[in-house]
């Protein structure tokens, strides 16, 4: 049976040594940056270079989004992070504030990272994401406002729920409180799972596919919040408000790599769109996000994406946030489940407002309860 593991000075940790940086790291070489006291030397760097890319399972390096990271206890790191004042995909319209959705995609590179340099997971292991959340903090949006530089980030991380088998990292909980120049702008968490290259290839079956077939026609780009038809990832049905998910292995973020089955950010995206073409015309922003991803999606079969907006908690504010729900559901069972916070985020400063088309299979706006046909979805 997996046991919790208690610190050990002589286990898979950082320990601070006899002099600022005198300890020895999770591989046995000099843990840099530490102090006598266990915490980050002073003069350290966090944002001076990207981590390698392999820590985070990215190809290119331009997507790695963590630049620095030390142990500050047995279960505790401090990582350093940033953004591009501009990303090519995740973008918000009007490009005034960073988009929340790469709050996502820092904390999945956190897990990894702090799975391999900080409790020794061998390259070529695979992670499984069980669950992914964040929210945003103190000032919300505003906080990820765009300046003239790139966002630096701090990330703090615990680790709960730590299991060893056999010496080696079976699975954690990582809790991840994020600032920017010293101010919180939000927090989130994410369950993860080590499986050893044979095991992954048990689980996953000799039959399975790298290659999907040609996706299908995209949604009206502006229906869902993008500019561009190549990152939409949603095809519309006859259902208002239901779409297949259209899984394009040559996306360069979204498909960074070769994967044999759907990655949990297409997920997300897949899940913040729909949220969007059920908001339309008002541009939205998910401010809270909860992911649960319950079995993988394969990329050679069909995937359903259904949002259904939920009660608001507080009805009477004013704010214009509403949570909606997203199921993504293949061969009758519901593989993912998302619930989203929606905040409205300013549009473009100036240019003409230009009309929205509507989908193929679009003749009516998509809001719950319409008829149409119904898709048979999970619990």
């Amino acid at each position: 049976m997996p046991s919790i593991v208690e610190p050990d000075p002589h286990g898979l940790y950082a320990h601070p040594g006899p002099g600022g940086g005198g300890g020895f790291g999770v591989h046995g070489g000099p843990a840099s940056g530490y102090d006598v006291h266990g915490g980050p030397a002073s003069g350290y760097d966090f944002h001076d270079r990207t981590v390698s890319r392999h820590l985070v399972h990215r190809a290119s390096v331009s997507e790695v989004f963590l630049t620095g990271w030390q142990a500050t206890g047995p279960y505790d790191f401090l990582l350093g992070a940033q953004w591009p004042r501009l990303h090519g995909f995740y973008r918000l319209p009007g490009d005034r504030y960073h988009d929340p959705v790469l709050l996502a995609e820092t904390i999945r590179q956190a897990g990894l990272l702090v799975g391999h340099a900080g409790f020794g997971v061998p390259r070529g292991h695979h992670f499984v994401m069980e669950d992914l959340s964040y929210v945003l903090d103190g000032p919300g949006l505003p906080g990820l406002a765009v300046t003239a530089g790139p966002a630096s980030l701090m990330l703090a991380v615990g680790c709960e729920d730590v299991r060893i088998r056999h010496g080696e990292l079976v699975s954690l909980r990582v809790n991840i409180d994020v600032t920017r120049d010293g101010l919180p702008i939000g927090h989130g968490t994410g369950r993860l799972r080590v499986l050893s290259p044979a095991s992954y290839a048990r689980l996953r079956g000799p039959a399975r596919r790298t290659v999907p077939p040609r996706p299908p026609a995209p949604a009206a780009p502006e229906l869902v919040g993008r500019a561009q038809p190549a990152d939409v990832v949603l095809s519309p049905t006859l259902a208002p408000d239901t779409w297949l998910l259209r899984t394009d292995a040559t996306h360069p973020v979204l498909f960074d790599h070769e994967l044999d089955h759907v990655p949990g950010m297409l997920v997300l995206e897949a899940a913040r769109q729909a949220a969007q073409r059920l908001r339309h015309p008002e541009p939205v922003v998910p401010v809270e996000l909860v992911t649960s991803f319950d079995r993988y999606i394969e990329l050679d079969r069909p995937c359903f994406v259904r949002a259904v907006p939920e009660p608001a908690a507080d009805p009477a504010a004013a704010d214009g946030r509403l949570p909606v729900r997203v199921q993504l559901v293949q061969d009758g069972r519901t593989a993912a489940e998302c619930r989203l916070l929606t905040a409205p985020v300013d549009g473009p400063a100036e240019g003409p407002t230009v009309p929205a088309r509507r989908d193929a299979y679009d003749g009516r706006p998509a809001a719950p309860g319409l008829g149409g046909t119904r898709l048979p979805l999970a619990s």
